[in-house]
């Protein structure tokens, strides 16, 4: 650990993109499931900090200049929900009362964790101040997801959604395009298909925001995904074929209501073409652009700007 001064970090750091400008704070180390295509649990052990050692990171943000700057604050690490209720309430609760203009917490989620907190215990999470909550669905493929060890299935993303959605925590889920590789394209139209119907079943009748994202599939060293990679057991898409599959899912996007928020993103670091929209407001605009995409493959990233 640092000097007093320095609020401790596990490195490396995982957080959402959209988290860029959050404090983070760590209150887990890792996360308690190892997908074949995640790098989070390579280079850790995972564990919930004891809550004096986050609050005196907490206190430390606190005291510092730019502590009234601070609006959003994000727990780290990959599945920070995963902590008893008791234990987050407080720290949310912390939180919210020493830093002047903070306005709301997030959090990384799987679904089971989601899951095995009770109605009212989100709600007071919610009037706590935790807002937001990231899940990786990854794919509403049953089979996929099995395939990649996510240890959940597209009911319990369907349910940990509706949760969510109850308490008033905005979602912000994301899938990921190619997860199910080059060889069998019935994988990747189902993958599409159920993941566009998981979607669609996880809109709410109103008007609240959300938001739904898609990465590319990237095959980090270490994971299993590369190690298959290398034994010649898996092959990634190429980008037309990516596109392809986003072309579908857009596609089956089919919402009953009409006036949904639903924020879409596409613009990550990994993706070949950034993309964004609401759904299905700009269903034609984004189909649009993907036709452009795979009419000019030429303009598409190159693989050696893609990131993580």
């Amino acid at each position: 650990m640092g000097s007093q001064e320095n609020i401790y970090y596990c490195n490396p750091v995982f957080r959402p993109p959209s988290e860029h400008n959050s404090l983070l704070i760590q209150l887990t180390e890792g996360c308690t499931f190892k997908c074949d295509f995640c790098v989070s649990n390579l280079r850790k052990n995972f564990k919930i900090r004891s809550v004096d050692e986050v609050k005196r990171d907490l206190d430390i943000g606190a005291r510092s200049k730019y502590s009234s700057s601070v609006h959003k604050l994000f727990f780290l690490d990959g599945n920070a929900m995963v902590t008893p209720v008791v234990k987050l309430l407080e720290l949310t609760n912390y939180a919210m009362k020493i830093f002047p203009n903070l306005e709301r917490v997030g959090v990384y989620a799987h679904a089971k964790d989601i899951l095995k907190k009770s109605d009212e215990n989100l709600k007071a999470l919610s009037d706590a101040g935790l807002k937001i909550a990231y899940i990786g669905f990854e794919s509403g493929s049953d089979e996929l997801l099995e395939m990649v060890h996510k240890n959940a299935t597209k009911m319990d993303f369907i349910n940990a959604s509706k949760k969510l959605m109850k308490a008033n925590i905005t979602l912000s889920a994301t899938f990921i395009n190619g997860l199910g590789g080059a060889y069998n394209e019935s994988v990747s139209k189902t993958h599409a298909l159920e993941s566009a119907d998981l979607v669609n079943k996880i809109c709410p009748n109103d008007e609240r925001i959300w938001y739904i994202a898609f990465l590319t599939l990237m095959a980090p060293p270490g994971t299993v995904i590369q190690e298959k990679i290398l034994r010649n057991e898996f092959k990634e898409m190429k980008s037309y074929e990516i596109l392809s599959e986003l072309k579908l899912f857009i596609e089956t996007i089919n919402f009953t209501n009409k006036s949904a928020n639903c924020i879409f993103r596409s613009n990550h670091a990994s993706n070949y073409l950034p993309i964004k929209g609401v759904l299905e407001r700009d269903k034609s605009k984004i189909l649009n652009l993907i036709e452009y995409g795979l009419n000019n493959i030429n303009t598409l990233k190159p693989e050696h700007y893609r990131a993580l």
